[in-house]
């Protein structure tokens, strides 16, 4: 078996097994999801009926309720229409990345840095339809309808999450877990030592974040992105954290475009002849609460918002 052959099947045992994890995740999620909904459903009717013993028409309420989660629902669709007028304006960053790339890839290697392409990309969902739109090399195989994909081109991945709740109160009932994304990065040391490893995340997206309090409903909505990176040679090195951002508001119409690029590092200890797997690992999660509220977290739609793992530098230190 060639070197090539050597680090396919041990990229894709460690893939596999990754997802195995993420599926075992997702049931996990689902059974403390249904519990918690369970419990709060339970809290709900008795408040209905304290609410009725103190004399308040309850039918008189649900009314009022539905008409503010219609009227809700129009504002809505009139703030996402504004939302897919931002997708429609905004101008790709492709040769800005280029370029930055090109500089990144210079300055490193001059000072005896190696530096080095991603080798694969890769998108797990909880719902294996969400993939449907990416071109690539997927499977399906498991207890639940999630799935994974390869995508042809590596250097852009497009991944998004939104969540929206028309007639919730104030409480979420997601059942499953937001999408991830992996980089994967591969070299062989020549050497065996200490090395230090950083990646070059690119990200071009947007977020979008709507919810009005009103006398009877709390709500609230946000978007996180949260980073990982994690160094296999023998077995997996405890993954370092990086969470980039987390916004939340109760009280919002927002809309925002998000460019920015981020080094993420980690350093370890590597020896000589054996393939490394270097993986930065990406959470996109959008969260809301309460009728009406919605969140979208979105590097993916159009041609202008996606990630880019621009490159991995290695050095011996």
């Amino acid at each position: 078996m060639n070197s090539f052959e050597g680090i396919e099947k041990r990229f894709r045992q460690l893939h596999d097994s990754r997802f195995k994890e993420y599926e075992l995740n997702l049931i996990e999620q689902k059974k403390r999801s249904e519990r918690k909904i369970g419990s709060k459903k339970e809290r709900e009717k008795i408040q209905h009926e304290f609410m009725t013993a103190m004399g308040m028409d309850m039918k008189k309420l649900s009314g009022a309720i539905e008409t503010e989660n219609r009227m809700q629902e129009i504002d809505l669709q009139k703030f996402l229409k504004e939302g897919k007028s931002l997708i429609e304006k905004r101008v790709s960053k492709s040769t800005i990345d280029a370029k930055d790339a090109a500089i990144h890839s210079a300055i490193l290697s001059e000072s005896g840095n190696l530096v080095l392409p991603v080798y694969a990309s890769s998108i797990f969902s909880a719902d294996k339809s969400y993939l449907s739109s990416i071109s690539g090399e997927n499977f399906t195989e498991g207890q639940l309808n999630s799935g994974w994909v390869f995508p042809d081109d590596p250097t852009k991945i497009h991944i998004k999450d939104t969540m929206h709740y028309p007639n919730a109160l104030c409480w979420e009932n997601r059942l499953d877990s937001p999408p991830e994304f992996g980089a994967h990065f591969t070299f062989t040391p020549a050497s065996t030592g200490n090395f230090e490893m950083t990646a070059v995340m690119a990200f071009h997206g947007f977020y979008m974040l709507r919810c009005n309090d009103s006398w009877w409903n709390c709500r609230n909505a946000g978007v996180r992105l949260k980073l990982q990176l994690q160094v296999h040679q023998y077995i997996d090195k405890p993954a370092k954290d990086f969470p980039i951002f987390d916004i939340e508001n109760d009280n919002v119409d927002e809309i925002k475009n998000y460019d920015r690029t981020h080094f993420i590092y980690d350093t370890a200890s590597l020896r000589a002849g054996d393939p490394v797997i270097v993986t930065v690992k990406g959470v996109v999660e959008a969260y809301a609460h309460g009728g009406g509220a919605y969140s979208e977290l979105n590097f993916s739609d159009g041609t202008s918002n996606y990630i880019e793992p621009v490159l991995l530098s290695v050095r011996k230190v």
